[in-house]
């Protein structure tokens, strides 16, 4: 203990003086930092229109028991994303026949020489990946192929282009949607059964199932695209990836993954390591674009 009786009686002012002024200023600084706050946070809900969703972006590259790395991504400049929006896509090279990591890497680059994309030109953009696909035929004749999924988002909005299996999945509210259906015979032969009245559970037993109907490197595919933008929304998040992906860690599963306070990074970080625990002996590839929509100022 001090004993404050033994200072000089100016070195008790002087004290009693800082005691005071240490008082004001921390008063101060505790009424300035409520006034900013609570004006910040009324601010941000009268003018919520005002601000812009933009995407916090993240990916995963990562090799499974393949012998090759047959998925290759494609992320615009983000910095040109103002201007031209923002586009990621993935292109997984199809197991079981040759060059899939040349094609997928060919598309990927193919998609780089054309960028920049107009937002609302879906049916230019879908000849484009045509003519990709053309050129692969024209090359290997169905010995190489690969898939192809991309998404281009420009202010609040979303458009698609998907050949293949490959995925584009959209979280929201807890939820998890595949917005593109896969193009292989298990889903020919869904639509067949269920237009016959018959049961849909014996095209899943099927050893064609997983084969692929259309994809890169068929003459004349058939891209699936949106016919109409999609609205995107606060805290939404896309994932643009190889079926490697989904292959462990299923749709209805993938949320239980991630924590929705996360951004891109910690998400994409979740389900590779989710991916990872799984511990598939025959795990293919998986790779993935991880996009969470976000509101700034800026």
């Amino acid at each position: 203990m001090y004993d404050f009786s033994l200072l000089p009686d100016d070195s008790l002012l002087a004290l009693f003086i800082a005691l005071v002024l240490f008082s004001v200023a921390f008063v101060s600084f505790s009424i300035v930092a409520v006034f900013t706050l609570v004006k910040s946070t009324v601010y941000s809900k009268i003018h919520k229109d005002k601000l812009h969703l933009i995407c916090d972006v993240a990916y995963f590259h990562e090799k499974g028991k393949r012998d090759n790395q047959e998925d290759s991504l494609y992320i615009s400049p983000m910095g040109e994303a103002e201007d031209n929006g923002f586009i990621a896509a993935c292109s997984d090279g199809m197991g079981g026949l040759l060059n899939g990591e040349v094609v997928s890497k060919y598309v990927t680059d193919s998609l780089t020489e054309n960028y920049p994309y107009k937002f609302d030109a879906q049916d230019e953009n879908s000849k484009m990946i045509s003519d990709i696909s053309d050129r692969v035929y024209e090359e290997y004749h169905l010995s190489a192929g690969a898939t192809l999924v991309m998404v281009h988002i420009y202010d609040e909005y979303m458009n698609f282009y998907s050949l293949g299996d490959s995925n584009i999945i959209l979280i929201r509210n807890n939820r998890a949607t595949l917005l593109n259906y896969k193009q292989n015979y298990i889903t020919l032969m869904i639509k067949k059964f269920s237009e016959g009245g018959i049961d849909t559970t014996d095209a899943y037993k099927d050893t064609r199932a997983r084969g692929l109907i259309d994809f890169v490197g068929n003459l004349n595919c058939n891209v699936l695209k949106t016919s109409r933008p999609i609205r995107l929304f606060e805290n939404d998040i896309i994932i643009v990836s190889s079926d490697g992906v989904t292959d462990a860690v299923p749709l209805n599963r993938i949320v239980n993954h991630i924590h929705f306070d996360q951004n891109a990074t910690g998400i994409a970080r979740a389900i590779k390591y989710g991916v990872k625990a799984r511990k598939n002996p025959r795990q293919d590839n998986y790779s993935a674009v991880v996009i969470k929509m976000k509101r700034s100022y800026v």
